[in-house]
């Protein structure tokens, strides 16, 4: 059974994940830092629900599904890296995000209405700013894709699941948040 598994198997499982799923690719070191050091490592005393994220855990990590997806954010990480990107993580790009949709989102704005316009255009400007780009039309191609590819809801379910587990504080979602950008972002890029 999964949770009679000892702490050195359990490390094994995750290792053996991210492995499969970061291996081989350059992908952006700080995020596998990230993942490699964030181990599930549950009490001697769990609590049940403890357990059944221990159980969810281990079983999302074996879909090959979800490994699947995980090796696309890898490789396209791998590829966006090989053309030059070096800004590894972007908790302040993610605020920015959280704050103004959040703000979008609490007052009622529907993403494709013209009321979503000013955020989008703050948003895209602040990636341009970030990414060193032009804020145009590629852009927002590339921002899009970037968003789907990492919108996989499993991914947020990982960090959540760890947290439960090693009793850190549990994030606050931010799929909802992502879900209207991504929904904003691409009534504007289809006209």
């Amino acid at each position: 059974m999964m949770h009679k598994l000892s702490d050195d198997e359990r490390r094994r499982l995750i290792t053996d994940f991210i492995d499969d799923t970061f291996g081989g690719l350059d992908a952006n070191a700080e995020f596998v830092d990230m993942m490699r050091s964030a181990m599930p490592d549950r009490p001697d005393d769990p609590e049940p629900d403890q357990v059944d994220a221990w159980v969810e855990l281990a079983e999302l990590t074996q879909d090959s599904d979800f490994r699947a997806a995980v090796r696309r954010m890898a490789e396209y990480q791998a590829a966006e890296r090989a053309q030059g990107d070096v800004t590894g993580l972007h908790h302040d790009l993610t605020e920015t995000v959280r704050d103004r949709v959040g703000r979008a989102f609490d007052a009622g704005i529907a993403p494709a209405s013209a009321e979503a316009t000013p955020v989008i255009d703050a948003l895209t400007a602040r990636y341009a700013h970030t990414f060193g780009r032009a804020d145009d039309a590629d852009l927002r191609h590339w921002l899009l894709a970037r968003l789907e590819i990492a919108g996989d809801p499993r991914a947020e379910r990982y960090w959540y699941l760890l947290a439960v587990i090693n009793g850190w504080p549990v994030p606050p979602s931010l799929a909802p948040v992502f879900t209207w950008f991504t929904e904003a972002l691409r009534a504007r890029t289809r006209q």
